[in-house]
């Protein structure tokens, strides 16, 4: 009798069970999902690092042109801000327009961030989204104003442009920002 039980239980070795395939499949496909992540998460690290500067260069460069022809924040910044007071100026998000979805800019701002970049370049910059050196230039209808650091005077490796269009007291004119950086390492 022992010897038929040792034959039967030598007999389940080699069976193969349906919940053991599940199982195995669902160990397999959780180790290729984690692994799956896990190079993803890496290759955007790695993107970031070597080719992003120029990318986030580029980026903020449009994000400049977008910030100047919105209103700001709060809409009534130019008159909260202390022009010869540079702490004042991280109280507010500078932008030109008049009013907020106005294609409209004021003047009044525009009188005041030239103030502002003339009496403090890095923090007045930071009002309107520049971690970057920049130079504006708003001209039509006679009008023609530059702010900023002239990147073709200062060795600028690097340079990106972005363009809007706009009005002042009705004469169309065109923003140009000049995002750029003489540091040769941000050359992607």
């Amino acid at each position: 009798m022992q010897i038929k039980n040792m034959a039967r239980i030598g007999s389940f070795k080699a069976q193969f069970w349906s919940f053991d395939l599940v199982f195995a499949m669902v160990i397999f496909m959780s180790a290729i999902t984690i692994l799956a992540i896990t190079w993803l998460n890496i290759s955007n690290q790695l993107s970031i690092s070597t080719g992003g500067i120029t990318t986030l260069m580029q980026l903020q460069a449009q994000q400049i042109g977008q910030n100047l022809v919105s209103q700001g924040t709060p809409g009534n910044w130019e008159g909260l801000v202390n022009t010869s007071a540079p702490a004042t100026y991280s109280k507010i998000a500078a932008g030109l327009a008049s009013s907020q979805g106005s294609s409209s800019l004021s003047s009044k701002k525009l009188y005041t961030l030239i103030s502002m970049v003339n009496q403090n370049y890095s923090d007045a910059g930071l009002t309107f989204g520049a971690t970057y050196d920049y130079y504006i230039i708003i001209n039509g209808g006679g009008l023609n104003v530059t702010m900023g650091r002239n990147p073709t005077t200062n060795g600028a490796v690097t340079t990106f442009v972005s363009t809007r269009s706009a009005f002042i007291n009705g004469i169309p004119v065109i923003i140009k920002v000049y995002l750029w950086s003489s540091n040769p390492s941000a050359v992607g």
